[in-house]
């Protein structure tokens, strides 16, 4: 279940080298976040099924995408898994395969072993995506995603500057045998996300809107390298 593929393995090869372990976060940086290939203006975005059908057609040789979203709440108040993301092949909820969720004051990802399975590991980041203190909040997430490897950026939008937090994570939404990623880019009728959380523990919404950008894995490779890691 836990077992990764020789890609897996490259891609986490490869990205340990760049982020230097992640010894050291840059709050300044903003990762590049590609062309726009969908945008929709949103009051509450909590619970909204975002088919890929309705996303503009993605340019050829694209290898990931990234979703933007916003989340507000009071961090604090936050007393179990706040689910923000569900990647899913039908539009319900039950048939998702890989889910994101904030809890406490990071990200833990949640992989299944197949959609609607009751069995799935979670995936709990060490570095700090958010700050939690009292009082709503808004940040803003960009979650880049490939078939073999997810980014991370959070930002605290109280802030101009340093507000940036960013994290890998060395696999992506692919399962062996299972090209979820191919799916996604070929916009297929049977990929969704699902935004939000059924049942929060705290007044939680979603505001100001839902958007996607397309990029290539190996140009953002080498933006991190080249940005990112300096003077890391």
């Amino acid at each position: 279940m836990k077992s990764f593929n020789l890609r897996c393995v490259l891609f986490l090869v490869g990205l340990m080298t760049i982020v230097n372990l992640f010894s050291q976060d840059k709050h300044s940086y903003a990762t590049p976040l590609g062309k726009s290939i969908f945008h929709r203006e949103v009051r509450d975005a909590n619970r909204t099924v975002l088919k890929m059908s309705e996303v503009s057609p993605i340019s050829a040789g694209i290898d990931g995408l990234v979703l933007v979203f916003n989340m507000r709440q009071d961090l604090s108040k936050v007393t179990r898994p706040l689910k923000l993301v569900s990647f899913n092949s039908t539009s319900e909820e039950a048939n998702s395969h890989l889910e994101i969720y904030y809890h406490q004051g990071t990200i833990t990802i949640r992989r299944k072993t197949a959609p609607n399975s009751a069995y799935y590991y979670d995936y709990n980041l060490y570095d700090p995506m958010f700050t939690v203190d009292g009082g709503d909040v808004q940040w803003e997430v960009h979650l880049y995603f490939t078939a073999y490897f997810l980014w991370i950026e959070t930002k605290d939008t109280r802030k101009a500057t340093n507000n940036r937090w960013h994290a890998p994570i060395f696999f992506g939404i692919n399962l062996p045998q299972m090209n979820y990623m191919g799916n996604y880019l070929g916009r297929s009728s049977s990929s969704y996300i699902i935004l939000g959380d059924p049942n929060p523990s705290t007044t939680f919404t979603m505001p100001d809107e839902i958007a996607m950008y397309e990029f290539k894995y190996m140009e953002l490779k080498d933006a991190l390298q080249t940005h990112f890691c300096e003077d890391n």
